[in-house]
């Protein structure tokens, strides 16, 4: 089957009377860019944002840094009181992972995706600590909202590599899979930013799941 940039394979079957919907899908992943991830939020991306840097940036410290404004922007549509929070997520790279990873070269392995999350009001932004710069490190899936159901949108479905020196945020809403961690390495380490409420009463004001227990959601992508 002949891969493309989005949906390689979506084949959706009802059930008659509509009381259960399958759907399978086989993406790709590419590379991340400041273009390619706008739909889904934002990026900080040094080689990307300092080679194309204009007017806004600005020397700084004495002449010794550039300062680039605004590279990333953080959400807050809470309609009460949220609290911005730094966490901290240590994400373990699982069997199949391991090893250098390649958009196109190597052995074609397959990810299942089997929960998708938003979180409604609130932006979510995932810096990389200690990971070597220009590897990728990480696979970051997402999809809009679907604006009749609420649910993922799978026909807006991407996966995208990530390098080491370069940090997302999912903007307020959009749907991402759990942070995927690549490589030799046995975990990397996140610091993360979002406002939460943390009510125990309603915790689906911070965040809401959907499931996909049977795995329907693949993605492709190269080991060396």
């Amino acid at each position: 089957m002949k891969l493309n940039d989005l949906t390689l394979h979506c084949q959706q079957k009802i059930a008659i009377g509509g009381q259960s919907t399958t759907m399978a899908v086989l993406i790709k992943a590419t590379p991340l860019t400041i273009d390619a991830f706008a739909p889904y939020g934002s990026i900080i991306s040094p080689d990307e944002q300092v080679s194309n840097a204009d007017d806004s940036s600005r020397t700084a410290n004495q002449g010794t840094a550039i300062k680039l404004l605004g590279v990333s922007q953080i959400e807050k549509k809470y309609p009460f009181e949220g609290t911005p929070n730094w966490n901290l997520f240590r994400c373990f790279s699982q069997p199949h992972l391991r090893g250098p990873v390649s958009i196109s070269e190597g052995r074609a392995i397959e990810h299942s995706i089997r929960v998708l999350e938003k979180h409604p009001s609130s932006s979510q932004t995932f810096i990389p600590m200690g990971c070597p710069e220009h590897q990728p490190r990480y696979l970051v899936v997402v999809a809009l909202e679907d604006c009749e159901t609420g649910r993922p949108d799978l026909s807006t479905l991407k996966a995208f590599l990530c390098r080491g020196n370069q940090a997302v945020t999912y903007g307020a809403g959009i749907w991402h899979a759990p942070m995927i961690a690549l490589g030799n390495q046995e975990y990397i380490d996140f610091g993360v930013v979002i406002y939460e409420f943390h009510d125990p009463k309603a915790p689906e004001k911070d965040c809401q799941e959907h499931h996909y227990g049977d795995g329907s959601i693949k993605v492709q992508l190269f080991q060396s």
